[in-house]
């Protein structure tokens, strides 16, 4: 399947953070498209939209498979993290 988006990590104000943040551009157009980032009010990874983007069901799902990755990823750290301190 052709990728349709691409995403690259935001280092603004890394080292603050606990959680990743990253930028969401079109592949086809470079056009900013908005970021993946932690919401800590709703426990998962969301995405903010900038401005009028119209995305079709292909994009949506590779937006989706992206954030799952970073879900399970997100998930394995803290089950190490329990691991460890046990």
């Amino acid at each position: 399947m052709k990728k349709l988006l691409f995403f690259i990590e935001d280092e603004d104000d890394k080292e603050k953070r606990k959680t990743k943040r990253f930028n969401v551009y079109s592949q086809h157009s470079n056009d900013f498209l908005g970021k993946v980032k932690w919401r800590c009010g709703w426990r998962c990874y969301v995405m903010s939209y900038a401005n009028d983007i119209d995305m079709s069901i292909s994009c949506h799902k590779e937006l989706n498979d992206f954030i799952q990755v970073l879900e399970d990823e997100r998930t394995l750290n803290l089950k190490s993290k329990s691991e460890d301190e046990e």
